[in-house]
């Protein structure tokens, strides 16, 4: 039962009751429940494995604890470029300056170690060569142990931090524009819990401000009972454009919203119990969204949950001088740096503003979490708020270096930009069912004997994937345009490719009709096999370093890589018909790349599937 719903509740029993304190009480209650299941779960954070026990990454760090030891020098152990023969590169350039024997000293040093194959010095960097057969066994070994863990670490030593992510506005159903903040939050989520951090997903709901206000007064004007009752949100979005219309000829129209929203704040029982009716309808609607994406966010709290923090804020940004009082009866903040701009927090008619509501909940959610930090997955276009949030902030004595703004850029289709003033919305809801359906096509094309169950089941996954993935691959600070032909593609760079490439490794596996485990010794490998180990071996960094960037791209670009070479892999090497060697070796692979296809995938909440 959400919070909204346990109000409707209650208000039922007692029309006279103090909602937005009986919200907060309720919040609180809902926020314990969440951390203490979170606590619950710190046996399996605990067993996650060490990031230093992955065979690759423990390499890099004794060869450069060595560096240094012999050096006094800290350096970055790179991946060296496609075109050269190894598998690492130690920039010198420094020590170059000391003469070329120097450098031929410390290869020589790296080159005993029993891990390598050789060294060579080549333009200022140290070239080195892991031994294929020991960086195949080691990583095989452990990834056969570590299973659906792989990749996994328990470097965040159960650290919790608060993702804000979604938050999708009240009454107003979810865009195609929500999209980038519901599935980066939700990946960031998957990749920070995957390297050991407690997170509690924050659904920041916009139910609260004057555009409510101007929602009640549309809605008492002009509502349409019977397309109200058969599809509320489309009715309230029709309202909503409507009453911007109609201030336009009317400006009026602007103060009676104004005049509403006082109302609801100040508990207008008839107003707070529409304005419940239609955050109830809301979440029910966002649920479905939810469901379809296969997710699901820890805490949905308002902006109304902080309604009875604003007095307590807002004397304390007064008292601090932060903020000050104009002769109008309106309350702003005025930097000192004038390089940020000043802002109101509340307006002359009283009436408050969402950045006061923003500065109440920093505050809160401090306190109530205790949070290492406080992610916002919020747009790039709201980049100044959050420069002037976290300025406010820091003086009113808070530590700024615990909240973080991840911007992303706009989505659009080719058709241009969307604008819910203007009634240019593309519902979320309609474009995962197109997805769907151009997944059905697709597996119905490539797969004439499946079941009909099975082709809703990959039409689910594929059509769902295809959308995630499209905005997954992209770095989150560009500005994209969402393209089916792109995220449908076969070819490659989309969830189908490399959901197809998870299901031909099935599909191996299921035709060689024997458990397939890690042989004692690897048969003899070729390039195409050795490329594949070194790009098996090298995901638990591609993990960390997402995580490390907030860059859920990192990963889907490694995935498409991994399913590139395992294609090559696929149409040059046998591996069924190979002699029994190889085919053993080969079937592990294999497995292996099955494994880590599937690992990434889930990180960005895209499904796998064994028959595509």
């Amino acid at each position: 039962m959400t919070i909204y719903e346990k109000l409707q509740e209650e208000l039922v029993k007692n029309p006279a009751l103090d909602v937005f304190a009986r919200e907060l009480e309720l919040g609180k209650e809902e926020i314990q429940r969440v951390l203490t299941k979170k606590e619950e779960q710190s046996e399996a954070w605990l067993a996650l494995p060490d990031f230093e026990s992955y065979p690759l990454v423990s390499f890099k760090s004794q060869i450069g604890d060595f560096v240094a030891s012999e050096t006094n020098a800290c350096v970055k152990i790179e991946k060296p470029p496609e075109q050269i023969d190894a598998d690492l590169a130690i920039p010198c350039f420094s020590l170059m300056a000391k003469g070329k024997e120097t450098v031929a000293k410390l290869a020589d040093g790296i080159k005993a170690y029993p891990f390598v194959a050789d060294t060579s010095v080549v333009g200022g960097y140290i070239n080195v060569q892991l031994k294929a057969d020991v960086l195949v066994q080691e990583t095989l070994a452990v990834m056969a142990e570590q299973g659906n863990s792989y990749g996994a670490s328990n470097d965040g030593a159960k650290k919790l931090v608060v993702m804000d992510y979604s938050h999708p506005n009240i009454s107003k159903p979810m865009s195609f524009g929500h999209l980038r903040s519901t599935i980066i939050g939700a990946s960031l989520k998957r990749i920070y819990e995957f390297c050991g951090f407690h997170v509690v997903g924050v659904n920041h709901l916009g139910d609260f401000g004057t555009q409510f206000g101007k929602l009640l007064y549309a809605f008492s004007q002009w509502k349409d009972e019977q397309a109200f009752a058969k599809e509320p949100m489309k009715e309230m979005l029709r309202l909503y454009v409507k009453f911007h219309e109609e201030a336009k000829q009317n400006p009026e129209l602007e103060e009676k919203g104004r005049e509403m929203f006082q109302r609801l704040e100040k508990g207008d029982a008839k107003l707070v119990e529409q304005w419940i009716a239609f955050c109830l309808l809301s979440i029910k609607d966002f649920q479905k969204t939810y469901d379809a994406l296969g997710m699901n966010i820890d805490l949905a709290l308002g902006e109304s949950f902080y309604e009875t923090m604003l007095a307590d804020t807002l004397k304390k940004l007064l008292d601090k001088t932060i903020a000050v009082q104009n002769e109008d009866g309106s309350v702003a903040v005025n930097f000192a740096d004038e390089s940020l701009p000043s802002f109101l927090l509340k307006k002359k008619d009283g009436s408050s503003l969402y950045i006061l509501r923003d500065v109440a909940a920093a505050g809160f959610r401090l306190q109530a979490f205790q949070p290492e930090t406080i992610i916002y997955v919020v747009g790039a276009e709201q980049t100044l708020h959050f420069r002037q949030l976290f300025k406010t902030l820091g003086l009113l004595g808070y530590n700024v270096a615990r909240f973080r703004h991840d911007p992303f850029g706009l989505v659009s289709l080719p058709e241009g930009k969307m604008s819910t003033r203007e009634g240019r919305v593309v519902f979320l809801e309609d474009v995962l069912a197109e997805a769907k359906t151009r997944a059905r096509a697709i597996a119905e094309e490539k797969n004439s004997e499946l079941s009909e169950s099975e082709k809703e089941k990959i039409a689910e996954a594929v059509g769902v994937g295809a959308v995630i993935y499209s905005d997954l691959s992209q770095s989150r600070e560009k500005n994209i345009v969402f393209s089916w032909e792109r995220a449908m593609s076969l070819d490659g760079d989309s969830a189908p490719y490399i959901q197809y490439g998870y299901a031909r490794a099935a599909s191996i596996m299921r035709k060689a009709g024997v458990e397939v485990t890690l042989p004692e010794r690897m048969s003899k490998l070729n390039e195409r096999e050795k490329k594949l180990v070194r790009l098996l071996a090298r995901f638990p960094e591609v993990v960390a370093q997402a995580r490390e960037h907030d860059a859920p791209h990192i990963i889907a670009g490694f995935l498409n890589t991994l399913t590139q070479e395992f294609n090559r892999f696929y149409a040059q090497d046998p591996v069924l018909t190979a002699d029994e060697q190889t085919k053993n070796s080969r079937l592990a692979l294999v497995r292996a790349v099955a494994q880590v296809l599937k690992n990434g995938l889930s990180l960005l909440g895209i499904g796998v599937l064994e028959r595509m």
